[in-house]
């Protein structure tokens, strides 16, 4: 069961890294590649939307691509669309929406009334878009090294190992992704941080 939370790790991060490169190196080749690119996430996402509802499928396979669906869904709204057309989701005044989804998200998985490959994409969705609100917050609202950052960077730190502790004493392998999921998450958020410190260069700074 180990092998679940490390497939899930790794094929996670390298989608998220290859995500991100591909926005940032597009964007700098020229404006019609980047929204080649951004055509294609947003043709990308819910293709992997379909492939996570099909049974016969692995519960893991089904369970990625909700994951990798999530993702592409994210970069298209949360990072695409930002440029091209600035649509600012992580600014504050978009919190009542992201309330509203994280809410009916939490009911509708508590009462089994979603798939659970469907609740990783929205759920991965909506845990980037959290992360990167209050990130976002933070660094317009206060500044980048305000002594906030560090508690949300520690935090992020603490919660993530805690994910990972936590992964060994779970059973079942959508339990195991989701905490594999959670702590990749938590973990990329603190190396965010440290991109906005400036401490080591980040994506859009190579």
């Amino acid at each position: 069961m180990k092998r679940i939370y490390l497939k899930t790790f790794l094929i996670t991060l390298a989608a998220f890294g290859a995500t991100y490169m591909l926005l940032v190196f597009s964007s700098r080749i020229s404006f019609e590649f980047y929204s080649a690119v951004g055509i294609m996430f947003a043709v990308m996402a819910p293709g992997a939307l379909v492939l996570s509802g099909i049974r016969k499928f692995s519960a893991f396979t089904r369970n990625m691509f909700g994951i990798v669906s999530g993702l592409f869904l994210w970069g298209f709204i949360g990072e695409f669309l930002e440029v091209r057309s600035h649509l600012i989701i992580a600014d504050s005044s978009y919190l009542p929406i992201l309330l509203v989804l994280v809410s009916l998200l939490i009911v509708i998985l508590l009462q089994n009334g979603m798939r659970k490959s469907y609740g990783f994409v929205f759920g991965h969705f909506a845990g980037i878009w959290s992360l990167h609100m209050w990130m976002i917050y933070q660094y317009e609202h206060l500044s980048r090294t305000h002594w906030s950052t560090y508690v949300s960077a520690g935090a992020a730190i603490i919660l993530g190992i805690l994910a990972v502790f936590l992964t060994g004493k779970t059973r079942g392998t959508s339990r195991k992704m989701a905490l594999s999921l959670a702590s990749l998450l938590l973990f990329w958020t603190a190396l965010e941080y440290i991109w906005g410190w400036r401490l080591i260069p980040g994506p859009y700074s190579i």
